[in-house]
């Protein structure tokens, strides 16, 4: 039996790392050599910290024995279906609500982040684009959903989990977006991506894969990608 304490530890860092991690490659030292740095370090850290507390300070056991293959396969059409709902109106908000005004108001600072992170041309954003859509998607729905949320909900209650989690997810965006965007559409945007923490949360919840999450949040990711290659070369 993994007691509190096994699971606290490790999680405490787990969800201050990658808020503390955005502070350095996008606040303090943003477009340069140790901002890259910075960030590399809190990619490896989000990739390896899930698996070293599973295994060292929980004691688990490393194996993929009875591992459902069908039941990930059948949470795909939902979490397509989902994304693809939340990718449609988040491209309607974009075009014909204030909310897309606001954020081409800032279309400069967009334009001026995106040159200072080498992603200047169209090939450059569109390749890291897929990246991020697709792969860094998978590894946040790995950290956030399977191991910060699967985690508090061994030691908190379902809403205490779903709470704290979604915070924790928005609280690195908060950071971001705040280079981009006065206090009040960064409190607004930020919240929203925190609510689809959440959603993301029952999602997994409910389908015990995630799969249906991460193929939600990537056509999510698809679509603000979309609407920062409009505002750079559009």
């Amino acid at each position: 039996m993994v007691r509190s304490r096994q699971i606290i530890v490790p999680l405490v860092p787990a969800m201050v790392v990658p808020a503390t991690g955005a502070l350095f490659y996008f606040v303090w030292f943003p477009g340069t050599a140790a901002g890259h740095g910075f960030y590399a370090a809190t990619k490896v850290f989000t990739l390896v910290w899930p698996t070293v507390a599973y295994l060292f300070f929980e004691g688990n056991p490393l194996s993929l024995k009875g591992l459902d293959v069908a039941k990930h396969i059948r949470a795909a059409p939902a979490g397509m279906g989902y994304g693809l709902l939340i990718a449609a109106a988040m491209l309607l908000l974009y075009a014909a609500t204030p909310m897309g005004d606001e954020v081409r108001a800032h279309a400069d600072a967009i334009r001026g982040r995106i040159a200072g992170w080498g992603l200047g041309t169209p090939a450059r954003f569109i390749a890291f684009g897929v990246f991020l859509a697709f792969a860094h998607s998978l590894l946040e729905e790995y950290y956030w959903r399977w191991y910060v949320f699967g985690r508090l909900e061994r030691i908190v209650p379902p809403a205490a989990a779903y709470g704290l989690a979604g915070l924790a997810f928005a609280a690195h965006h908060y950071i971001v977006l705040a280079c981009y965007f006065p206090l009040g559409i960064t409190v607004l945007f930020g919240t929203i991506v925190g609510g689809a923490g959440v959603f993301w949360c029952w999602l997994y919840r409910t389908q015990q894969s995630l799969v249906g999450a991460w193929l939600s949040h990537a056509w999510a990711d698809a679509a603000i990608l979309y609407v920062g290659y409009e505002l750079t070369f559009g």
